[in-house]
């Protein structure tokens, strides 16, 4: 077994991502105009769809959904205008140039970010009540530049029935838009200025795959395999579950297929302790997520599965040791933590030649996105406008200093974590500052001010999830591929940072005055309530510091270490310390299943019929991805047009 997952990353790792020879330098002013022609459309389909209805959640995958299906859509539009005058078509170049700004718009419109955003500005002034206390708890604290405390500005954001705009309500929310404007510029920023000097090292050294890019530049260049029936069967199996399942969510006669996670759960037949405590195990089938996984190196798609179950198998464990006293047991938000510092202290680690030859270089090194100089300064203004802010809003210098920390380390690794292992989606949401911090130290140990601050800022840290530092990260090898300059991608990927984020300010608040974030209860909903009763626990109960989760930390951070050394030293040794992250934290709990039956079904192939066996069977799962894609995007379209809300086919 060993033997083949090592064989599966050098036969199936599926990097047409070599260095190709372009004629440099390449850049096509009317592909940046598409990009900002699509920013409206894109907006206000990620809107309405998983902002308002929370439905079928697109950006929250590695490859956003709807980014996928406008480059396949701009594609098969392109080869129409070519038949009809081929001077007019878009080069490859030109519609790979087009997908990034989709990727870079779609990370900050969708579920995790501005939609997540927008349930924290409003929340507290609607939720207070006599009941909860918050207005005694932590209403003094709140800086009214980052959040609304009037509960009459912000009625209507969640009972609907009003036109936002001529209201006079405007001037409530425009110092928060500009608040957290700044705040998320200065953090795309902080991204870029992080990832660019580990580029080289990751790409050209290391030689990672960036699975994420695979079906992206075989959509662009033209390489599918349309006349495959291989392709034409895995497409016609996932449309046609995904067909029966729509049809179904509007005409209840037609059979309903199981295949999301809410729709089966182990721990449903398990009612008997200790198995009971296996807690939720959902028997997810989503075809595109198989193809997805299929995509993945061997070795990392099955280190995924297999710590899951593990974990699932330490909670029985602990139930049937009666180890009671251990509340939390196995603590699975700190072993995530830990293998996350771990990682990106390894990351960091190994990097340290590269990293001190770029610093000494007084010009820009070979192959680097940006220059020395220029990381520097976008470095340091992000870190002082994060760190000025966070001190702002109410963290004491040194917490602030820690908290960044961390944020970029986690950061850090989730960057490593989708160039090398390109999961379908990565919900890393035990590992995070807040509760890393707040579990070392306990909640006594901070002012009430501090805890406040940090719950503001959980909403961006909370699920590591729609993060912009990987698709940073993927933009530099785009911009490598197509030959075009770094600056000038830098360049396009803020401003469409800035323009998404300012376009969602612009357009949100229009949609929820006028439906109500509360007709249809979501991300929202969810992430105003669990900030503040979150912030009114930790004031209201405060705890010591927790020595089994610090130990646990330590656990976490030891076993990763642990597992990159027999990673790295023993060809025979299989299981990643990427996949121990992703199996502990909250990443694969939905697709676990699918991860299982991808890595399988390529193990058996690699096994019994070789690497080109195993190759010639992609065919089958592309057509799985898009099959289940376009069949959901196009009900998701057909949505909006008519403004009703389809089946939710993913989660």
């Amino acid at each position: 077994m060993a033997k083949q997952l090592r064989l599966a990353r050098e036969a199936l790792a599926f990097s047409p991502l070599l260095p190709r020879q372009v004629a440099p330098p390449f850049w096509s002013w009317r592909a940046v105009a598409i990009g900002l022609l699509l920013l409206p459309l894109n907006l206000y389909w990620i809107g309405v769809t998983e902002g308002l209805w929370h439905a079928l959640h697109m950006t929250t995958l590695s490859l956003p959904m709807n980014a996928l299906m406008l480059l396949l859509a701009l594609s098969l539009l392109n080869r129409i205008v070519a038949w009809l005058r081929s001077s007019w078509a878009l080069s490859s170049n030109e519609l790979l140039l087009v997908f990034l700004a989709l990727t870079v718009q779609s990370v900050f419109i969708g579920h995790d970010q501005m939609v997540s955003l927008f349930g924290v500005i409003p929340a507290a002034a609607w939720y207070e009540n006599p009941a909860n206390r918050w207005e005694t708890l932590f209403f003094r604290h709140l800086p009214d530049w980052l959040v609304i405390t009037n509960k009459a500005a912000v009625r209507n954001f969640y009972l609907g029935g009003m036109q936002f705009y001529g209201s006079g309500l405007e001037s409530f929310w425009l110092k928060p838009a500009l608040a957290w404007t700044v705040l998320l510029t200065a953090l795309f920023f902080g991204y870029m200025g992080l990832t660019g000097p580990f580029y080289h090292r990751w790409a050209h050294e290391e030689r990672l795959s960036f699975p994420i890019l695979r079906l992206p530049l075989d959509i662009a260049e033209g390489r599918l395999h349309w006349r495959s029936g291989l392709f034409w069967g895995g497409f016609a199996l996932a449309a046609l579950v995904q067909m029966v399942n729509h049809l179904n969510w509007l005409y209840p006669r037609v059979p309903f297929l199981r295949l999301r996670a809410r729709d089966r759960d182990l721990a449903w037949y398990l009612t008997e302790p200790p198995f009971n405590a296996i807690g939720s195990t959902p028997l997810a089938l989503y075809p595109f997520v198989i193809g997805y996984g299929y995509l993945m190196p061997l070795d990392l798609s099955t280190s995924a599965w297999f710590f899951y179950l593990l974990r699932k198998v330490q909670r029985i464990w602990g139930a049937w040791r009666g180890w009671f006293r251990l509340r939390r047991f196995p603590y699975e938000n700190e072993q995530a933590a830990g293998a996350a510092l771990a990682i990106a202290t390894l990351l960091l680690w190994r990097s340290r030649a590269t990293l001190t030859t770029f610093w000494r270089s007084t010009s820009r090194p070979n192959q680097h996105p940006l220059p020395p100089l220029v990381t520097a300064l976008l470095l340091a203004f992000a870190l002082l406008t994060c760190w000025g802010i966070s001190v702002k809003g109410g963290l004491l210098p040194g917490t602030a200093t820690v908290f960044w920390l961390v944020h970029f380390l986690i950061a850090l690794t989730v960057t490593r974590l989708r160039a090398e292992a390109g999961p379908p989606s990565h919900s890393l949401l035990f590992a995070n500052p807040q509760d890393l911090m707040l579990a070392t130290w306990g909640t006594r140990a901070f002012r009430s001010g501090e805890l406040t601050a940090l719950a503001l800022f959980f909403w961006f840290n909370r699920l590591n999830r729609n993060h912009p530092a990987p698709v940073i990260m993927e933009g530099w090898r785009l911009t490598e591929l197509i030959g075009a300059p770094f600056i000038k991608t830098a360049g396009l990927m803020s401003l469409m940072a800035v323009l998404s984020v300012v376009g969602c300010f612009a357009l949100y608040p229009h949609l929820f005055y006028r439906e109500g974030a509360e007709t249809r209860v979501g991300e929202v909903v969810w992430v105003g309530q669990d900030t503040f009763n979150r912030l009114a626990a930790w004031i209201g109960n405060p705890t010591l510091p927790d020595y089994w989760a610090r130990s646990f930390v330590a656990g976490g951070f030891a076993f990763t270490l642990l597992l990159n050394t027999l990673y790295h030293r023993f060809p025979w040794w299989g299981l990643h310390p990427l996949g121990y992250l992703l199996g502990t934290s909250y990443a694969v709990d939905f697709y676990w299943l699918c991860l299982l039956i991808a890595s399988t079904v390529k193990w058996l192939l690699l096994h019994y019929g070789g690497a080109r066996t195993a190759q010639n069977a992609t065919p089958f799962f592309i057509g799985l991805i898009l099959g289940d894609s376009i069949v959901s995007c196009s009900w998701s379209v057909y949505g909006v047009v008519v403004h009703k809300p389809m089946y939710d086919a993913w989660i």
